[in-house]
C-alpha cells in the first residue's frame, strides 16, 4: 500500500513535463491549469475532455511505471531515462498537434471540377502579387507580373497573346522591391545599389521615356506611392502635426511625373482616422482612402468624402482583402482566431458568402472584369497538418463553384484574371513552378 501511494504521487510529476509552441513554452499542469480554471481557452468541451484524456493517460503510465520500479532493484530507475523523453514527445505530440487537428482542420472532400483548357505554360516562373490598389487595374488591362526563376528580374504576362515582356529591374548583389504597380508596366520601384540600406526610388511607365530616378520628400521616412490608374503621376499621404506632435491634418500628395510639380489636397477627415491611401484615378478624380483598417472611402479632388463609407457587415478590419467593380465588392478575411476564412461578395451578377474549410486560408484572389467570377487560392493557416492547397471559381450570379484544383500544399498561388477569358496561376511539381493561364468558358 506505502509503494502504491509513493507510486501515485510520483505520478504527478508528468504536469512538470514543457509543452513547447511557436511562441514559448509552458508545463503541462500549468497549460491545463489555464484550460479548465483561469479561464483561458476558447477551446469546445470535447478538445477539453481529450487534453484531459491525454494528460490522465499519462499520468497513468507514470504511476505504473513507478510502482513497477518501487518493487524493484536501484537498476530500475535507469528506465527513466528513455521514459522521460518518450513522454515529452508523446506529450507535445499529442497536445500541440493531433488533438488540435482534430478540431482546427476540416476535411476537404470536394471533387476537382471543370474541365477548363490551357491556353499557354511559362516554365520556372511563378505568379506574384504585388501593391495594385483595390480596383482591379491589371486584371482590366489582361496583365499579371511575373517571378521569374532564372535572373533577376520580374516579366510582365499579357493574356492576349500570353506574351512576357523581361524587366531585369534588379542587379546582381543590389536589394530592392517593387512598391506599386498599374496597367501597362507602370510601376515604382527601389533599389539600394550599394548595400549600405539606402533605397533608390524609380519610375518606369507612362509619362516617363525609361526609368526615372525620383526624388524623396524629406519629411517622410518611409516612402511608399501609389501610382495613377493611367500611370503619369504618384501619389502618397502625409501627415502633418503640431509643436506637441498632435495630428491637425492628413494631406495627399500628387506629383505629376512629367513637370515634377506637386499639388496638395486636404483630407476632410477627423486628426485620428488613420487613412492609408489605396489607389487613385486623375482621370475620375477619385482616390480610395481606407479609414482605421475597415472602412473604405472615395474621396473627391476637394479632399471631401464622396457617398457614404464602404463597410461589409461582418468583416472589421478587413485592410487590403477587398476589391471594387462598378456597382459592387469583393472581400475576404485576412485573419481569423476563430471559425472559418469568408468571401463575401456583392456584385451586379449576385450576392453570396462561401466559407472556406477550418485550416486554410485565402492566399490570393481575383474577380474578373466583368464580375461573374471570383477565382480563390487558399493555403493552409496553420503549422500542424498536410494540407493541400486549393484553386476554385465561383460563379458570382449563384455562387456555384465551377472550378476546382487541389495543389502542392504551400504552392501559395498568386492569382490574376487577363481580361474577361483567361486565369492564371502558379502550378509547382517536382520542386519547380510554372505558370498556368486557364482559357474561363462562358457560363
Amino acid at each position: 500500500m506505502r509503494r502504491a501511494r509513493i507510486a501515485f504521487l510520483l505520478s504527478f510529476l508528468v504536469y512538470l513535463l514543457p509543452i513547447i509552441h511557436a511562441h514559448g513554452g509552458n508545463f503541462l499542469g500549468l497549460a491545463l491549469w489555464a484550460e479548465f480554471v483561469g479561464g483561458y481557452s476558447d477551446r469546445e468541451p470535447l478538445w477539453l475532455a481529450m487534453d484531459a484524456g491525454l494528460a490522465l493517460s499519462l499520468q497513468t503510465a507514470a504511476f505504473t511505471l513507478f510502482f513497477w520500479i518501487l518493487a524493484g532493484r536501484r537498476w530500475r530507475w535507469l528506465l527513466l531515462l528513455p521514459c522521460i523523453p518518450a513522454g515529452f514527445w508523446l506529450l507535445n505530440i499529442g497536445y500541440m498537434v493531433e488533438i488540435p487537428k482534430r478540431f482546427l482542420i476540416e476535411a476537404d472532400t470536394r471533387p476537382e471540377t471543370g474541365d477548363w483548357p490551357v491556353a499557354c505554360k511559362i516554365m520556372d516562373a511563378s505568379t506574384t502579387g504585388l501593391a495594385t490598389g483595390v480596383t482591379l487595374a491589371l486584371e482590366r488591362t489582361g496583365e499579371i507580373w511575373l517571378r521569374m526563376d532564372k535572373g533577376n528580374g520580374y516579366g510582365l504576362l499579357k493574356g492576349t497573346d500570353c506574351s512576357v515582356a523581361s524587366r531585369e529591374l534588379f542587379f546582381p548583389g543590389a536589394r530592392g522591391g517593387i512598391g506599386y504597380v498599374t496597367g501597362g508596366g507602370t510601376m515604382h520601384y527601389k533599389l539600394d545599389l550599394e548595400g549600405d540600406g539606402v533605397f533608390d526610388h524609380w519610375y518606369f511607365g507612362a509619362g516617363a521615356p525609361g526609368a526615372m530616378k525620383l526624388t524623396v520628400p524629406e519629411s517622410i521616412d518611409y516612402w511608399s506611392p501609389a501610382v495613377d490608374a493611367d500611370g503619369g503621376a504618384l501619389a502618397w499621404l502625409e501627415t502633418r502635426r503640431d509643436g506637441d506632435g498632435r495630428i491637425t491634418a492628413h494631406l495627399i500628395i500628387v506629383r505629376d511625373i512629367s513637370t515634377g510639380s506637386e499639388r496638395r489636397i486636404k483630407l476632410r477627415l477627423a486628426p485620428y482616422a488613420n487613412p492609408r491611401l489605396m489607389d487613385f484615378s486623375l482621370a475620375e478624380g477619385v482616390f480610395h482612402i481606407l479609414r482605421n483598417y475597415r472602412e473604405l472611402l472615395r474621396v473627391g479632388m476637394d479632399g471631401t468624402v464622396l457617398g457614404a463609407p464602404l463597410t461589409p457587415e461582418g468583416f472589421d478590419g478587413f485592410g487590403n482583402n477587398i476589391r471594387l467593380l462598378d456597382g459592387g465588392w469583393v472581400v475576404w478575411d485576412g485573419y481569423r482566431d476563430v471559425g472559418r476564412y469568408r468571401v463575401a461578395w456583392s456584385l451586379p451578377a449576385g450576392k453570396g458568402l462561401t466559407e472556406i474549410p477550418k485550416g486554410r486560408s485565402v492566399s490570393s484572389l481575383t474577380v474578373d472584369p466583368g464580375g461573374r467570377y471570383i477565382a480563390v487560392s487558399t493555403s493552409r493557416s496553420l503549422s500542424i497538418g498536410n494540407v493541400p492547397d486549393t484553386v476554385f471559381v465561383i460563379r458570382a450570379r449563384d455562387g456555384v463553384e465551377i472550378y476546382r484544383r487541389y495543389l502542392t500544399p504551400y504552392t501559395r498561388s498568386h492569382l490574376g484574371f487577363l481580361g474577361p477569358d483567361r486565369l492564371a496561376m502558379t502550378i509547382v511539381e517536382d520542386g519547380s513552378a510554372r505558370v498556368q493561364v486557364l482559357a474561363v468558358p462562358r457560363q
